[in-house]
């Protein structure tokens, strides 16, 4: 049988026990098996670029040149690099479809840079601050008031985000901070009381909600992340935090987005965007398959011959169940409905271009 559809994703570190994004691109391969589509996993950091305007297609990869794949999916999230952006607008320079976008994961591997895009277009975000040091701590003080968040630039799963709760602490901190190598990759940001401890991450996939889980603290602190010991269960967004997350995703370019949006007094906040969002927790929460419905969105998007899997009916299925209960959502039924869920004509495989 030939192959449908060829795809790479790129990927930073090899796939180890100790890395927690590993089963993640594991799940991804899962997923390509079922539906027939050749995956590999790919580092950037192996990628020889050579730019010619002679030449059409250009990808050698540890010393070999590789065939022309129908899709890439980036998955470096914030560790993007700029040779890694180098190597997405080499392939999205040749015609490659990429989900995301090289501007995309670049606007959201830089935290400030997402929520300049964000406060520009009128969505609510908590106030932030650019970190300076040394510090002026009446300044945040006045315009963040205490509590207030220090979190880095650039960071994931919960990591470097700190609570301080007084002004002696964000001296404290401050002072620790001060000095340090990239003291001016931190953000320090309004505190949203109401959120304490408890957020929603929104999965939006080719502009459509298709998933949302309520992440929520098990030891009292603010931070709820799943990777940090927090729990999830399904959640049923409101049409306006529905339409939110997608406005976010737009807003950004984004294909595939995992939107952390906080519950405020008066509505909603946007904590941070994803462009290769943790799903493990979302997975177990919604009985939904991830890969399965981002390889099935790209193919509907760029007009890949993608084969839905035998087990897609009974997914979507108990999807639908588990979070809706006996309401259908109009959101996952026109994803399902859009797709071209047929058996793909088999496509020989193709030479390397000259």
């Amino acid at each position: 049988m030939g192959i449908a559809v060829r795809c790479w994703l790129f990927f930073n570190r090899d796939l180890g026990p100790d890395v927690p994004e590993a089963a993640e691109v594991v799940r991804f391969q899962e997923a390509a098996r079922a539906l027939d589509i050749e995956l590999l996993v790919l580092k950037p950091s192996e990628f020889d670029l050579v730019v010619d305007s002679k030449h059409g297609w250009s990808a050698i990869y540890q010393g070999r040149e590789l065939y022309k794949p129908d899709l890439i999916i980036p998955r470096c999230g914030s560790e993007t690099s700029y040779f890694t952006l180098a190597v997405l607008r080499h392939f999205e320079r040749q015609g490659v479809a990429i989900a995301n976008s090289p501007a995309a994961v670049e606007s959201v591997a830089d935290k400030l840079h997402t929520l300049q895009v964000l406060a520009g277009a009128k969505l609510p975000i908590p106030k932030t601050i650019l970190g300076k040091f040394p510090a002026d701590v009446d300044l945040v003080e006045r315009e963040l008031g205490f509590p207030v968040v220090v979190k880095k630039l650039r960071g994931t799963r919960g990591a470097g985000v700190v609570l301080c709760n007084s002004r002696g602490d964000f001296d404290d901190l401050a002072a620790l901070l001060d000095g340090a190598t990239a003291a001016s990759d931190f953000l320090f940001q309004q505190y949203i009381k109401a959120s304490h401890g408890r957020d929603v991450r929104v999965l939006v996939i080719d502009g459509r909600v298709v998933a949302a889980m309520e992440r929520q603290s098990n030891d009292g602190g603010f931070k709820s992340n799943i990777s940090l010991g927090g729990s999830g269960k399904p959640f049923v967004p409101t049409p306006e935090m529905a339409e939110l997350a997608v406005q976010v995703a737009r807003e950004l370019k984004l294909d595939i987005a995992g939107i952390d949006i906080l519950f405020d007094k008066d509505g909603y906040r946007i904590c941070e965007a994803n462009s290769a969002p943790g799903f493990q927790g979302l997975e177990k929460a919604c009985a939904i398959d991830v890969p399965e419905l981002v390889f099935l969105a790209m193919g509907r998007k760029f007009g890949l011959p993608v084969r839905h899997s035998e087990r897609w009916e009974k997914a979507i299925d108990k999807a639908a169940r588990a979070m809706f209960g006996a309401i259908k959502t109009p959101t996952v039924e026109g994803l399902v409905e859009d797709m071209a869920l047929v058996p793909a004509p088999a496509r020989k495989r193709r030479k390397p271009l000259a």
